[in-house]
């Protein structure tokens, strides 16, 4: 069965809604390392519509090395499947197809298709779904050394906070730890 993988930027004082004001500083080549290899050894992406509109802004008009980003993950970004949990969108482009009905059963039967892991960027309402029904495998939080307090929170709007275990730690060179947690 595939893995289910969340990736997501976090602050200090638990911010996640707002990376793009505050976590581009820390996107060094060790960051670059890991979202590479978090990438390649994906086939598929699942996105809540929030993320989708800002990746999908961005990405196909990046220029390799031009954003700080290499040439190889833009077009993996840009080529890999995108399925997009959204009760507004009715049509996507760059790749992507909107989640027709039940998202817990279309991910349930996603994960088990043959193939490599599937990336969740971001954290929102999506997440209140996949965690509800056990879907996410891992969550790969990018604990940033900034303190803001105010926006969006991890795990805002979930009822029962799953139990995770802590099954790895890695520190980069610029204080950012990547925490890596499973269900229990």
């Amino acid at each position: 069965m595939r893995k289910l993988i969340e990736s997501t930027h976090v602050s200090l004082g638990g911010e996640v809604g707002s990376p793009q004001e505050w976590a581009f500083p820390y996107l060094n080549e060790e960051h670059n390392d890991y979202a590479k290899r978090l990438l390649f050894a994906a086939d598929a992406l699942l996105l809540g519509r929030v993320t989708y509109e800002g990746l999908s802004a961005a990405y196909p008009t990046m220029a390799g090395g031009d954003s700080g980003t290499p040439g190889d993950f833009i077009d993996r970004m840009n080529s890999i499947p995108k399925y997009v949990a959204s009760t507004t969108l009715r049509e996507a482009t760059w790749n992507a197809t909107v989640i027709d009905g039940d998202v817990a059963s279309f991910v349930t039967d996603l994960k088990k298709q043959p193939g490599g892991n599937i990336i969740k960027y971001g954290n929102g309402s999506l997440d209140e779904t996949l965690i509800d029904h056990g879907l996410i495998d891992e969550f790969h939080l990018l604990l940033t050394p900034v303190a803001v307090g105010r926006g969006q929170h991890m795990f805002e709007g979930v009822g029962a906070a799953p139990a995770l275990r802590l099954a790895e730690v890695t520190r980069f060179s610029n204080g950012v730890l990547l925490l890596v947690y499973t269900p229990t």
